[in-house]
């Protein structure tokens, strides 16, 4: 894996483990509140790898000497992880039917708000880079 990558990522990587780690350990203060664990470990997973996409988009469009390419990026890396998450829930509450878990969802919205956050910040400090 790129240097490059891994420096980007590794804000993402330790939101990751510690959101893993929180509900994994105090998975019985979660359920009694009605928090699912698979819900908001699946939205986790999922906002993750969106993460890991987007930040490669990133690196690409530092590369580019136009700088609208950058910006580009940056807004569409956003669209992507929202759109995603929208058709993941469009889809888990198809699915789910009844037993569907609305605090698990709510959770996954707020997790896509500090993914974005930690992704937007690591791509403007890229940019002020050499």
């Amino acid at each position: 894996m790129n240097k490059n990558i891994r420096l980007l990522m590794l804000p993402s990587i330790a939101l990751f483990v510690l959101i893993t780690v929180v509900f994994a350990v105090l998975r019985p203060f979660w359920t009694s509140l009605g928090v699912r664990y698979e819900v908001v470990i699946g939205s986790n997973v999922l906002l993750f790898l969106l993460s890991a996409l987007t930040s490669r988009m990133h690196l690409a469009a530092i590369k580019n000497p136009n700088p609208n390419v950058f910006s580009n990026s940056i807004m569409g890396g956003t669209m992507i992880k929202m759109f995603v998450l929208g058709a993941a829930v469009v889809i888990y509450l198809l699915l789910a039917g009844k037993s569907r878990n609305v605090a698990g969802i709510f959770i996954g919205m707020f997790l896509y708000v500090l993914y974005t956050v930690i992704d937007v910040r690591n791509a403007l400090q890229l940019n002020k880079k050499p």
